[in-house]
């Protein structure tokens, strides 16, 4: 009998969490993409919305604020993509992985930034989910209220 209070309890309160994160789904994820417009950015060429990308980005991200979009690009535009933004930006991305099928530029504003970029993150490289596809990720966490 000393038993099952402890295992009553745990199993409350695993079923509260699981309540919990049960609670956000796909109507609050979708809401949570990303649009860049809003930061007045101009989207490259020819990249198109991965609302499924977005959405399992946002969802893995388990609640908060944080806004996120996928947006895929033909493979060879990884560079151009970079170019695009650097432009809009006014800074160079940083480049991991330079030379190897795997270069990733990187515009990091989250920390020390303009008012209108602070926040934002920008992600440019080969999409780890679409064969032959780059991709752009954009995440923006707003500031807290």
């Amino acid at each position: 009998m000393r038993r099952v209070a402890p295992m009553l309890i745990c199993l409350v309160v695993a079923f509260g969490v699981l309540t919990a994160i049960a609670e956000e789904g796909p109507a609050q994820w979708l809401a949570r993409i990303f649009d860049p417009a809003t930061m007045r950015l101009e989207p490259f060429p020819g990249a198109q919305l991965n609302r499924k990308l977005s959405t399992d980005a946002i969802a893995l991200e388990r609640g908060g604020t944080k806004q996120i979009a996928v947006f895929t690009i033909p493979l060879d535009q990884i560079k151009a993509a970079a170019d695009h933004y650097a432009k809009q930006f006014g800074v160079k991305a940083e480049i991991l992985g330079a030379d190897s099928p795997f270069e990733t530029h990187v515009f990091d504003f989250r920390a020390d930034a303009a008012a209108r970029f602070k926040g934002l993150r920008v992600q440019i490289s080969r999409s780890p989910f679409v064969d032959k596809k780059g991709e752009i990720k954009m995440e923006y966490q707003p500031p807290a209220k």
